[in-house]
C-alpha cells in the first residue's frame, strides 16, 4: 500500500505543481491589471490575486493528497463546513467587502465629496475596501461601506456647500473637486505622518 502511495509521488507532485503555476499566472495577470487603474481599484485587485492564491492552492494541495491515493471526501466535507461557519460568522464583514467593491466600481462617491449619512455630515477623507473615512472640523467617523450601499446618502453640491460653511455675505467660489482631492490627500498624508 504504501508503496502505490510513493508511486504516486510524481502525479501528486505534478498536480500541485500546475495549481502553483496556475496561481502564479493569475496573480501576474491581475497585477498588470491593477497597474492600470486608480489606487483604490488596485486595492480590489490585492484582494482577488490573494483569494485566488489561497483557493488554487488549497484545492491544488487536496488534489495533490486524493492523487496519492488518500481519501478525500472527509477532507473536502470538513472544509465545506468550516466555510460555511466562517462565512456566517463573517457575514458583516464580507457584507462591508463586497459594498466595498461596489463603491471601489461604481464610484458614488469620492475622496473629497462632503456627503451626509445616518446622521453624519462631513468630508470624504478615504475609501477602502471596509469603510469610509468622513471627516469634519472636530470628529471623524468610519462608515461601514454595507451602510453606504445600503442607506441613503446625500452628496452636497457646490451651492449646498457654499450655503453652510460660509455667511451669506461673502461667498467665494467653491474649490474644485480635484482641489479638493488635493486637500483631502494632504490631510491624509499628515495623518499617517502624525500617526508615525
Amino acid at each position: 500500500m504504501m508503496k502505490e502511495k510513493l508511486l504516486h509521488t510524481p502525479d501528486a507532485l505534478l498536480v500541485l505543481l500546475l495549481f502553483c503555476v496556475a496561481s502564479l499566472l493569475f496573480d501576474r495577470v491581475l497585477r498588470r491589471f491593477s497597474a492600470h487603474v486608480d489606487t483604490r481599484a488596485s486595492e480590489m485587485f490585492r484582494l482577488l490575486s490573494n483569494s485566488q492564491r489561497a483557493i488554487l492552492l488549497t484545492v491544488g494541495v487536496i488534489m495533490a493528497v486524493g492523487e496519492l491515493g488518500f481519501d478525500i471526501s472527509a477532507l473536502v466535507a470538513g472544509l465545506g463546513l468550516t466555510g460555511f461557519a466562517l462565512g456566517f460568522a463573517m457575514k458583516d464583514a464580507i457584507s462591508n467587502l463586497i459594498a466595498g467593491v461596489m463603491i471601489v466600481v461604481y464610484k458614488p462617491c469620492e475622496i473629497g465629496d462632503r456627503i451626509e449619512i445616518l446622521g453624519v455630515q462631513g468630508e470624504i477623507i478615504d475609501v477602502n475596501l471596509r469603510y469610509i473615512t468622513v471627516s469634519d472640523k472636530l470628529d471623524r467617523w468610519l462608515i461601514p461601506n454595507s451602510k453606504i450601499i445600503n442607506s441613503q446618502l446625500r452628496i452636497f453640491g457646490h451651492e449646498e456647500i457654499e450655503a453652510d460653511s460660509e455667511p451669506a455675505a461673502e461667498k467665494p467660489t467653491a474649490p474644485s473637486r480635484s482641489a479638493r482631492k488635493k486637500a483631502a490627500q494632504k490631510s491624509k498624508a499628515r495623518a499617517r505622518k502624525n500617526a508615525s
